[in-house]
């Protein structure tokens, strides 16, 4: 008997999802498949109680459920399908996503997502660039300084740094959401040190000034960040005041900085963002992706769907990235613990809000944009597609979870 047939087809599905979350080579991937294929393939059955409270014999599990209960099975299902997507087999997770109940999914070009490095201006079947819709976003290449980025990387590189272990942050399963909000009253007057200084580099920096001119408006900046294996991605969603539990409300912009030095091939996978708002009764039609790289800053329009597509192959470190968002009004959210929209700490600081909080050694630099310039982002003509790969052209907006993200 084999070791993989010595497991449970739970136990083989949770081992191949910590083997692909630590995968730093391609041999571990092979194992994550087969793990997967088993699991998915197995003959066993699960004993389920009867649910009306008898005391009858246990029944066994409807067949075609692999010894995995409905929840499982469908999440096992899909992290394979992902898998076969980010290796160029889409085709072959068609059939295992429409046993599911998935209608479409994400373009092959967002799932196998191209090296950006290899990406020419004029990748976009699109001939006439002219007269193609300006993006919602832009990338600045080189915006932070070797010693900003030294800073951040002393608050949220490690896994187990202060801020981190203070708000029981988690990946799988995620943690609830938490943010601080800083006003720039608040900015202007106290200063904030190394933090403020950052938020007003992003306020005053000129490719944004160019291309949100909305941006002069802001009054808070909304601070939350992410430390990610480079396989997890997070969903598509849109940013909103408290997640939309009082109505949705958007920033002017987000934008995200990569916390990583190196070379340009760091962990985790593309931030995109899509031409779908809200009130959107279609779904997204173009799509704009940035690849992860040292020293970068994303901002784009905060009304628009976003989201990170998992990290294809196997890269060594994890996606660690710090967000504001820039809002003309939002509301503070004091309470007890983590939550979202809380008021950035004063007075008595923790650690990792005294390192923010803390004022760089250095003086402000009067050349500190010289180095930026503009990056073109990674197009997409395609964000969605049926299942067999072409283009998704209907009219209605499919539900929700009949859409296949991958992540």
């Amino acid at each position: 008997m084999t070791e993989v047939e010595e497991r449970t087809p739970l136990e083989a599905v949770q081992k191949a999802r910590e083997i692909w979350l630590n995968a730093i080579k391609q041999s571990d991937l092979d194992e994550v498949e087969r793990l997967y294929r088993w699991a998915l393939s197995s003959k066993k059955n699960i004993e389920t109680d009867g649910n009306d409270g008898s005391e009858r014999p246990k029944k066994k599990a409807k067949q075609g459920h692999c010894g995995l209960d409905r929840s499982d099975y469908i999440n096992a299902s899909e992290k394979f399908a992902l898998l076969l997507c980010q290796s160029g087999r889409c085709k072959k997770a068609k059939k295992g996503l429409a046993s599911i109940g998935f209608t479409c999914r994400l373009a092959k070009r967002v799932l196998d997502y191209p090296d950006e490095s290899k990406e020419s201006d004029d990748s976009s079947p699109n001939k006439d660039r002219k007269q193609q819709k300006a993006p919602p976003c832009t990338i600045v290449d080189n915006f932070l300084s070797q010693a900003e980025l030294e800073r951040l990387q002393s608050v949220f590189e490690s896994t187990t740094a202060n801020y981190w272990t203070s708000h029981d942050y988690a990946v799988e399963p995620p943690s609830p959401y938490f943010s601080y909000v800083l006003s720039l009253e608040q900015i202007e007057t106290n200063g904030f040190g190394f933090i403020g200084e950052l938020i007003q580099k992003v306020l005053n920096c000129p490719q944004l000034a160019e291309k949100f001119p909305k941006l002069p408006n802001t009054r808070y900046v909304e601070m939350w960040a992410h430390n990610r294996p480079h396989a997890s991605g997070h969903q598509l969603h849109f940013d909103s005041d408290d997640e939309g539990r009082e109505g949705v409300r958007n920033p002017i912009i987000s934008t995200i900085l990569y916390i990583a030095d190196g070379d340009d091939d760091i962990a985790g996978g593309p931030s995109m963002v899509t031409n779908q708002k809200l009130s959107d009764e279609k779904l997204a039609t173009k799509g704009w992706m940035s690849s992860p790289k040292p020293y970068r800053l994303v901002a784009f329009d905060g009304r628009y769907l976003h989201g990170v597509v998992p990290g294809k192959g196997t890269r060594e470190g994890r996606r660690v990235t710090l967000m504001f968002a820039f809002w003309d009004d939002i509301k503070i959210r004091r309470g007890l613990g983590p939550g979202s929209a809380r008021p950035f700490p004063k007075n008595i600081l923790p650690p990792w809000a005294s390192q923010l909080a803390k004022p760089m050694e250095t003086a402000e630099n009067e050349n500190q944009y010289d180095n930026c310039k503009t990056a073109e982002p990674i197009k997409l003509d395609r964000v969605y597609e049926t299942l067999d790969g072409k283009a998704w052209n209907k009219q209605e907006m499919p539900a929700y979870d009949e859409v296949f993200q991958g992540f």
